[in-house]
Parts: structure tokens; C-alpha cells; sequence
């Protein structure tokens, strides 16, 4: 007598939960709510890093026009970033390292939300459809239990355009949010004027029309795309090589690609890759979102009259950077940035994937418990 494979029926089940309810039987509300818990979790933990990194990013550029005597220009980056914390908690209080977290889990929660929902469902349109130098032949999910991941292969390729993709088109929706959350995060602009997110966009507005909400979108496109692109590869490489790492030499099982240890550490490298990488295009998207308009007409070139501030080029705020505060200046805040970016990576994509998981085990349990419950009515209706 054959004896049956335990895992055919989760297989099966995932496959037919695959096809109602998006790739892994997991539901794309409850895509969007795992994707919204990791962000809002990450945003609330980690905003003082974000506050501080913005801070040190326009030192450079405030202490340029300050004599040398008053200037902090002559300070080690550690030194800088003690001197920072300080003022903050000297003026504000501990809670002022919180500043900007209205703006930041505003942006964060659905932004996460639909980052994930779209990274999803783009990998899972991919899969399906065999997009050439996008999709990888062969099974949609990696079949297995719940220690496997939930998104869909594709090749480093499908990886890089994927998140870069998704990333940009979610940056560009919640760009005035974004600008907000800089300036709130600046010392350059009026706590009282700016004190919550309307006030913020009222004042947005009156100073820079529509565009002004869009300010530094550029330099965030650039740092974000090549981000999202290369931290998802980095990412999806680093899953198969830690699970790969966890199988014993006999060839026995270890941690799928889904377990919480695999995504943990695989998104701690992945974001700090990925961050050292884009950088640069971060200090630039700073400065253009926290640099007074006074500033601003001067680095663009023309004067500022009563109207709209001119706003300088991606290419004149470079060269303005470079040249007030040298190429070292490229690397403010990297620190800290690398710490958020790693953090921030293994709480999201741990409780994202971890959420995801229990989800699609979840389900599959209840199916296979519908399909007991119908079996047994079915004996019974036979013995009778």
C-alpha cells in the first residue's frame, strides 16, 4: 500500500489559495496590512537616526556661512553628531529626537503598505506571464512549508526592475509627504510656522506652488530606484546562499529561504549594501528639500524676487556641495544612515515575510481541516 506524500496537500493547497487569493494563497489585504505593520513599526523605532542623519546632512551647508570662529566645521563626525544630540535634548527634550514622526509614519505606513503590495504583485505578474530576462522557468513560489519565502523568483534582472520600479512610483505619490517629514526634520525652518503637517503644506505651497511638493524628487528617484533595485537582488541572493549555508554536508534540510533568520540577516547586508551604494544621491535630496529659499536662489543663480524661489538643478546643488564643503561631505550622515537602512530592512522585511508566512500557513491549515471535515461527512453519508 502507497503511503502519501504529507506535503502534497500543503503544495496543493498553496497552489489553489495561489490563484484566488495572489501568489502563496496570501490576500492582498492582508498583503497591505503586513506591509503597514512593518512600516509603522520600523518608523516609530528608528526615527531619531532619520532626525539625526537630516541634521548632520545640512551642518555642512549652515556652518558655511558662519565665521570660523562660531563654526563646528573643524569637529570629527562623531563629535558633530554628539554636539547634535545634545542640542536636541537640551532645547526639546528627548522627545525632540522624535520630531517628524507625524510626517514619517504618514508616508511610511502606506508607503511600506504599497511598496510591498506593488513589489508583490509586479513579481507575481512576472512569474506568471514568463517575461523574457525577467522571470525564471519553473515553479512560481518555492514549494515546501511555511520555511520558504512567499514572493515569487525572478532573476537578478526582474529583481532590479521590480523594486526599482515599484520604489520610484511610491516615492513619486507621496513626495509632498516626504518634503514635509525633511522639513520638519530640519532646523532650518520655523517649529512654530511648521508645527503640524497642514501648517507644513500650507507653507510649502505659498513658497514654491505645486512644484514645491515635488522639490528634491529627482535626486530621490535616483537614490531610490538604483536602491530598491539592487537591495531586492541583494536581498533575494543573500536568502539562497544563507539557506544554502544552513543545510548540513548530507544534504538534510535546513532553514528555508522564508525562516525569520535567513530574512533578518539577509536584509541587515542587503540594506547596508545598498545604502553605502546610493548615498550620495541621499545628501543631495537633503539639501534640496531643507535649504532656505535665500540659499537656494543663490546656488541656482538668479535673484530672488517676490514670486516663486528659483530652485537650482540637481547638477548646481552638486556642484555647490563640492564646492563649500568638499567630496567628504558625501558621506554625512552615511553612519547613520547605514544603521536606520539595516535596521529598518530586517523589522520590515522580517515581519512582512514572517507575516506572510504564518498567513499562508494559516490557510492552508483551515482548507486542509475543510477537506477532513468533507471527507468524514462523505464516509459517513456512504456508510448510511
Amino acid at each position: 500500500m502507497s503511503v502519501a506524500n504529507p506535503s502534497t496537500p500543503a503544495k496543493s493547497l498553496a497552489a489553489a489559495g495561489g490563484e484566488s487569493k495572489g501568489k502563496g494563497g496570501v490576500s492582498p489585504i492582508a498583503t497591505l496590512a503586513f506591509g503597514a505593520l512593518s512600516g509603522g513599526a520600523s518608523c516609530i523605532l528608528l526615527q531619531p537616526f532619520d532626525l539625526l542623519k537630516t541634521r548632520l546632512q545640512q551642518l555642512d551647508a549652515s556652518e558655511s556661512r558662519k565665521p570660523r570662529s562660531a563654526s563646528l566645521a573643524h569637529l570629527s563626525r562623531t563629535q558633530k553628531l554628539k554636539n547634535v544630540t545634545v542640542n536636541i535634548v537640551e532645547t526639546q527634550g528627548w522627545r525632540g529626537l522624535w520630531r517628524g514622526t507625524v510626517p514619517t509614519v504618514v508616508r511610511n505606513v502606506p508607503g511600506v503598505a504599497l511598496y510591498f503590495y506593488s513589489v508583490s504583485s509586479l513579481r507575481a505578474f512576472a512569474s506568471t506571464h514568463q517575461v523574457p530576462f525577467v522571470s525564471v522557468t519553473g515553479s512560481n513560489l518555492e514549494s515546501g512549508s511555511g520555511s520558504t519565502s512567499t514572493m515569487a523568483k525572478l532573476s537578478t534582472v526582474g529583481n532590479l526592475a521590480t523594486g526599482a520600479v515599484a520604489r520610484v512610483a511610491v516615492g513619486f505619490i507621496l513626495s509632498p509627504v516626504t518634503v514635509v517629514k525633511a522639513r520638519f526634520e530640519s532646523s532650518n525652518f520655523s517649529h512654530t510656522a511648521e508645527s503640524s503637517l497642514r501648517s507644513s503644506l500650507r507653507e510649502i505651497y505659498s513658497h514654491g506652488g505645486f512644484r514645491g511638493f515635488f522639490q528634491g524628487f529627482t535626486a530621490t528617484a535616483l537614490r531610490d530606484a538604483p536602491y530598491a533595485g539592487l537591495y531586492l537582488a541583494l536581498y533575494e541572493g543573500c536568502k539562497v546562499e544563507l539557506a544554502a549555508l544552513t543545510r548540513s554536508a548530507d544534504g538534510s534540510a535546513g532553514s528555508g529561504t522564508g525562516s525569520w533568520g535567513v530574512v533578518t540577516a539577509s536584509g541587515l547586508v542587503a540594506g547596508t549594501l545598498a545604502t553605502v551604494l546610493t548615498h550620495p544621491f541621499d545628501i543631495i535630496k537633503t539639501r534640496m528639500q531643507t535649504t532656505p529659499p535665500e540659499l537656494l536662489a543663490e546656488i541656482s543663480g538668479k535673484p530672488l524676487g517676490p514670486g516663486r524661489p528659483p530652485r537650482p538643478s540637481l547638477v548646481a546643488m552638486t556642484r555647490h556641495l563640492l564646492a563649500t564643503s568638499g567630496p567628504r561631505a558625501l558621506l554625512d550622515g552615511l553612519g547613520l544612515r547605514c544603521a536606520r537602512k539595516a535596521a529598518s530592512s530586517a523589522i520590515g522585511w522580517g515581519i512582512f515575510e514572517g507575516g506572510r508566512t504564518w498567513y499562508r500557513e494559516r490557510e492552508n491549515s483551515r482548507l486542509l481541516s475543510q477537506q477532513a471535515t468533507a471527507k468524514s461527512t462523505e464516509g459517513v453519508q456512504v456508510q448510511g
